[in-house]
């Protein structure tokens, strides 16, 4: 009897990621090849729930757009946000021509406005309502030594700046919706439809590969060698796991940046065996640290500790610390109010965040190891139930974390501590 071959999807040429250009072809021969690299990656990855938001919902999390995001932002990072693409800047659609909301953070710090500044990383950089707040997937600069990424215009702070805007880009992955609104949202952002591309994203696996593919995100633990440029996207065949085989290791992505780099970057393993639902890595505790790679748990071995045991905040309002206290009482960590503010600062400056968002952060999780030598992550965050990626030196997360957890726990006193809104509630702790 015949073997019958397993058929890739219909309208494949390939048993790999495809893509199909519509609307405006993408400006360069480079652009496409750029784009399926990330998406070649991001494809394998699941949509997922988020357990346990402070309003008692489950959240959703495209880990596909996520991932591909993400690589972008790390490129994007790695270059000093100098760089031909740009991943889901926010724009302004109650300007014409709509304008890009720049950084925050560096603005904020002085009183004459950066016109260099880098686009905002964040998902809410105003007011907005819904409708007059859009985030393209991508953007492709016309001069990737200019950070501007729009029309010709002027900035919120009022400064003008020349057009740099060559193509908004949206990627479709299988089962993604793209309503007409969006689309005539977009073609504002662009200019005109000739500046709006769409990439339409096929995963021409067969039920074969996508079964290995499978089997490799649970058990492989990745040991090919980089190139001086970039890594492969291609996964290397499966190999049998020997007996007991440890948690998957991080696997290396295609990043681009300045050299030498020791290492590859890394998407970190817990994505490659998520499940239906995960709770966040504060909830988690140490178990979700333990799932990352051994680098990057070196830098959260202080918040493995209160993570991971039972205990509680106490603010010591004579001192101006904050104490972690286990419930054994045997171990106590301690956050000076001046630490906490340092570290604040630095968390502003590199990823937009404000006093505001920091109440919103639903749920935390390491996402890439960059494999720079200042070791450097993308941190995911889930506010209110949008998905950002930002890269933050990783000396920063532990304290981050911290302040994550004072911000649920006593919100009005650290408010009033980083310098925004002044205490008028009790102290409570937990």
């Amino acid at each position: 009897m015949a073997t019958v071959q397993p058929q890739s999807p219909q309208g494949c040429t390939s048993t790999s990621i495809e893509g199909t250009e519509t609307r405006a072809p993408l400006p360069n021969p480079t652009n496409k090849p750029y784009l399926l690299e990330k998406a070649n990656y991001a494809a394998r990855f699941p949509r997922l729930s988020v357990k346990k938001l402070p309003n008692g919902t489950t959240g959703g999390m495209e880990l596909k757009q996520l991932v591909m995001s993400s690589l972008i932002r790390v490129d994007e990072y790695l270059q000093d946000f100098r760089w031909d693409y740009k991943a889901e800047v926010c724009f302004d659609m109650t300007r014409l021509p709509p304008a890009p909301f720049l950084s925050t953070s560096v603005t904020r710090k002085g009183a004459t406005p950066d016109p260099d500044r880098r686009h905002t990383l964040m998902p809410f950089p105003s007011e907005l309502t819904k409708g007059f707040l859009r985030r393209p997937d991508v953007i492709i600069v016309k001069n990737r030594a200019l950070r501007w990424p729009g029309q010709a215009g002027a900035d919120h702070q009022g400064v003008m700046h020349p057009a740099n805007l060559e193509r908004v880009v949206e990627v479709k992955f299988p089962g993604d919706s793209f309503g007409k609104g969006q689309e005539i949202a977009y073609i504002k952002i662009a200019g005109n439809k000739d500046h709006f591309s769409v990439l339409e994203i096929q995963d021409c696996r067969d039920d074969g590969d996508r079964e290995r593919d499978r089997q490799y995100n649970q058990a492989h633990q990745p040991t090919g060698q980089s190139n001086p440029l970039h890594w492969p996207t291609i996964l290397p065949p499966l190999t049998p796991p020997p007996g007991n085989q440890p948690r998957p290791a991080p696997v290396p992505v295609p990043v681009y940046g300045p050299r030498p780099m020791p290492k590859p970057a890394r998407v970190e393993s817990w994505t490659q065996q998520v499940q239906d639902a995960i709770d966040s890595l504060l909830e988690q505790g140490a178990q979700g640290i333990r799932q990352l790679s051994t680098e990057v748990q070196q830098h959260l071995e202080e918040a493995a500790n209160w993570l991971g045991a039972k205990g509680q905040w106490v603010r010591q309002e004579s001192q101006k610390v904050w104490e972690w206290v286990s419930e054994t009482g045997g171990q106590v960590l301690r956050w000076t109010d001046e630490q906490l503010r340092a570290i604040w600062q630095q968390v502003e400056l590199y990823t937009d965040l404000t006093l505001a968002v920091l109440r919103q952060i639903d749920w935390v999780q390491i996402l890439i190891d960059t494999g720079i030598v200042v070791a450097t992550v993308a941190v995911a965050f889930l506010i209110a139930e949008v998905a950002v990626a930002v890269a933050i030196p990783a000396a920063l997360v532990a304290g981050l974390l911290v302040l994550i957890r004072l911000a649920q726990v006593s919100w009005a006193v650290l408010a009033s501590i980083l310098g925004g809104i002044a205490a008028t509630a009790a102290v409570t702790a937990g």
